[in-house]
């Protein structure tokens, strides 16, 4: 079976999603499972209403009934909750040196995850690798299932072109990226929308929806991959600026700090530079992303890189807490889990370096979505624009 045998279903949209279908969708998402007596209390609607509502759900297989829960006062009540089937959607994530293409379902589990290396990305060779991927994936659904995808997130580094000489490509080999429009083509290949994002705030929105570390609303987000970038949460959404580009951390400058001549915390502060440190003393960068313990050189590695990252980071830190008086900062990073512990901890005690009177506090917790945070952010966007409802 091909893409194109498999039958049409329009996918939804915020004006077919009305606002209370949305609210209640959110809020059954957040406590698990509800009782339409507890969703009317909930939303303050009627217990009428809010029935109605709960049935054309259950009816379009967006929730689920479970078994009733007998042996309390009145009628037995019986719990609802999101069918992890009823909605399904793509993710794309593009990265600087890898590209990730995952379906997931309206659980927001991942069901199947594609992933492909390079050294950097070229656009055409790029673009085919996620046209046949996204299609082999959605056949893979079957006819039911390929009909209840709602939508393709597309998550992308800004500027791509602009770290060509940073990531050792050859000169000029990238700059298509500058005048092609990928969004579009996937669009017009699979005839349904594609929600666009900048990677490092893909990661932010899915830090903020699954991430387990931290119930804050509000907070900067930093992921140091093979280049270190950001993201903003403000009041249970990611904030992306004017033209989708807040918290271009990244970018930050770093004259003040002592990284070695580097002019932005990129240069300080990324995964690309680890592996180049690692390659140097004759190592295979892998060991830094795998749970295994570093041998006497890698350590020696490591602890060169933190040195110069962990001050990086807090200086973009309390910068950051001047401007935006957030409160926390969640730093993730594709590190095995041990080694992110460690870069947190280095940034932590690299703060007091910093003047910060002033500043109110501020803490910085670890990530715990790791090398899946811009993924599991690419396959969120298209249930943002349909189904989540602003609960602040």
């Amino acid at each position: 079976m091909t893409f194109t045998d498999h039958p049409t279903k329009a996918p939804l949209t915020p004006s077919q999603r009305p606002e209370n279908e949305r609210h209640i969708l959110s809020l059954v998402r957040q406590a698990g499972a509800m009782s339409k007596a507890d969703i009317a209390r909930a939303t303050g609607l009627s217990a009428q209403s809010a029935t109605n509502i709960v049935n054309r759900l259950e009816d379009e297989g967006l929730l689920r009934a479970g078994e009733s829960v007998r042996g309390r006062v009145g009628q037995p009540s019986k719990p609802y909750a999101i069918d992890p089937e009823g909605a399904l959607t793509i993710g794309v994530k593009i990265g600087r040196q890898s590209v990730e293409i995952a379906t997931m379902g309206f659980d927001y589990r991942i069901i199947e995850h594609r992933r492909t290396r390079y050294d950097y990305p070229i656009y055409d060779t790029v673009r085919t690798q996620i046209l046949d991927t996204t299609r082999d994936l959605i056949d893979g659904l079957g006819p039911d299932r390929a009909a209840r995808v709602l939508g393709i997130g597309l998550s992308l580094p800004d500027a791509l072109s602009s770290w060509e000489s940073t990531i050792g490509a050859p000169e000029g080999s990238m700059a298509p990226w500058d005048v092609s429009d990928l969004r579009a083509e996937i669009e017009a290949t699979f005839a349904m929308p594609v929600s666009q994002m900048n990677d490092a705030s893909a990661a932010c929105l899915a830090a903020l929806k699954l991430g387990q570390t931290t119930d804050a609303q509000s907070f900067m987000y930093v992921y140091v991959g093979t280049f270190a970038g950001g993201g903003l949460a403000i009041d249970g959404r990611v904030f992306e600026g004017r033209t989708g580009n807040a918290a271009a951390i990244g970018s930050m400058p770093m004259q003040v700090v002592r990284t070695g001549g580097g002019q932005q915390l990129i240069d300080a502060a990324s995964l690309h530079h680890l592996e180049d440190m690692a390659e140097a003393a004759g190592l295979d960068p892998q060991v830094f992303y795998a749970d295994a313990p570093l041998d006497e050189t890698a350590a020696r590695v490591l602890d060169d890189w933190i040195a110069v990252a962990a001050p990086a980071l807090a200086f973009t830190f309390v910068a950051g807490q001047a401007i935006l008086d957030l409160g926390t900062v969640v730093l993730d990073t594709s590190l095995s889990d041990a080694l992110r512990a460690r870069l947190v901890e280095a940034t932590r005690a690299a703060c007091p370096r910093y003047d910060t009177r002033g500043l109110r506090p501020f803490r910085i917790i670890a990530g715990d979505l790791g090398v899946t945070a811009r993924s599991l952010g690419s396959a969120l966007l298209p249930f943002q624009a349909v189904t989540e409802f602003d609960l602040m």
